[in-house]
């Protein structure tokens, strides 16, 4: 269905062409998955019994933990010599190296490609923008899909990767961008280097920032919109499915369109799975309706969220999300890379089995980004593995490193200069504002 004709179907249209793509996909699940087969059966439901949005929510939540469990191939729905493209994600350490493993066929990295394209069509960008993509690839391999979908566009690609901020604003000039694909941590620190570089961001080309895949605050927003001077807008995607391309703003910033020719979405209550009310914040629930390898039913995403129906003031009809409020489980997402403060507790003590305690700093600043920093407590009276304290905390820092792709600062503390943890288990988030040199939890 051309991208033009979706963003124009009523409520009703949209909703008979939803169920008609779920008879599909409850049909390639019953016959290709044994997984859902089971799962059909012992409630005695055929995919012909689903005949209304209400009757699917009998059917059970798929969650992670079912993604793991059935590694490798347990819920592919067409054989390997189908797939052409796989996708493994990096499994919590907790998981004990169960990673989840997706695949893809052409038909999926077609549709797959088309929803990032009809991100930057409803953003206005055309084969004539330059586009700088700056992501780790090894980390965000859904970035790849921003560089296909750019060729696929017409766009020009101004290579850039993992470069650092200064030759990034080099690029950005020399090349004359104008558009900018990063995380939103990156950017920020972009934008520290443009200001103490002294420049003005209004001498270069750029006409806009794409930013993903975390959630994009408008905190985050307005520092970023106030030094580049130009729209930031930010998309969402799902590492279990598509990523990213799910839903991604308009020029109008009123909300993530969700792509629901290709994705019935539900929000639920994240303790009791009941459905709430209409604009009411839940659980983001995801069905694929046209996936064909790799098709998931009632997906429990973890990201709370608000839906909104009605027609957003660019014209487009199909259901806006809000940016992601927060997660249903303490998963961290940093710079791109995701892990839980378990990951980080066991690689600690797989250097230091004596270790007592231990906090997670989450720093946001609107300057920097954010930036990680672990409090240790270790009795006193024993000494360091690897030999002295300053010894002891850079074999730590590169172990974290080493592990979860990420630099963090590392203290030795007493046991009473522990922040209190809050919500997430060991983990602590900060919030730094330089114009007010305040800091908040």
């Amino acid at each position: 269905m051309p991208q033009n004709t979706v963003h124009a179907l009523s409520r009703d249209a949209m909703r008979q062409l939803q169920m008609e793509r779920l008879q599909t996909t409850l049909n390639r699940a019953y016959f290709n998955v044994d997984f859902y087969r089971k799962r059909m059966d012992a409630l005695a439901l055929l995919p012909e019994d689903v005949g209304s949005f209400e009757d699917l929510r009998r059917f059970p939540f798929t969650t992670r933990h079912d993604l793991t469990e059935h590694y490798p191939y347990g819920l592919f729905a067409e054989p390997l010599k189908s797939i052409v493209r796989l996708k493994i994600t990096t499994p919590p350490l907790r998981d004990e190296g169960k990673p989840i493993v997706m695949g893809f066929t052409r038909h999926d990295v077609a549709m797959w490609l088309s929803l990032m394209v009809r991100v930057y069509e409803q953003l206005g960008i055309t084969d004539r923008d330059i586009l700088q993509v700056a992501f780790n690839f090894s980390l965000f391999p859904g970035a790849f899909t921003f560089n296909q979908a750019a060729e696929a566009l017409g766009a020009t690609l101004a290579p850039s990767a993992t470069i650092s901020a200064t030759l990034q604003l080099q690029i950005m000039q020399d090349f004359r961008s104008t558009v900018l694909a990063t995380t939103a941590a990156f950017a920020l620190h972009i934008v520290e280097t443009l200001e103490r570089q002294g420049k003005d961001a209004r001498d270069m080309d750029l006409r806009l920032v794409l930013l993903g895949p975390e959630p994009l605050s408008e905190v985050t927003r307005e520092r970023l919109e106030s030094v580049f001077k130009v729209p930031v807008h930010g998309l969402y995607g799902v590492t279990e499915m598509v990523e990213p391309g799910v839903a991604g703003e308009c020029e109008k910033k009123e909300g993530l369109h969700l792509a629901e020719d290709q994705f019935l979405a539900e929000i639920v209550h994240p303790v009791s799975g009941e459905r709430v009310a209409s604009g009411q914040e839940g659980e983001l629930v995801l069905t694929t309706l046209t996936a064909e390898g790799y098709p998931l039913i009632r997906y429990r995403t973890g990201d709370i969220t608000v839906l909104r129906e009605g027609p957003c003031s660019c014209g487009r009809t199909t259901v806006r999300m809000a940016p992601v409020l927060r997660r249903t489980d303490n998963r961290i997402s940093l710079r791109g890379i995701t892990f839980y403060p378990d990951d980080v507790e066991k690689i600690l003590r797989a250097s230091d089995p004596v270790l007592e305690d231990f906090r997670l700093v989450i720093h946001t600043s609107y300057g920097i980004g954010q930036q990680m920093e672990i409090l240790l407590v270790r009795p006193m009276d024993r000494d360091f593995p690897g030999g002295s304290r300053s010894q002891y905390l850079e074999l730590q820092r590169s172990h974290v490193r080493r592990v979860l792709g990420l630099g963090a600062r590392i203290q030795l503390v007493e046991r009473e200069r522990l922040p209190m943890e809050g919500l997430f288990h060991k983990t602590v988030f900060r919030n730094i504002s330089p114009w007010y040199g305040t800091e908040k939890d």
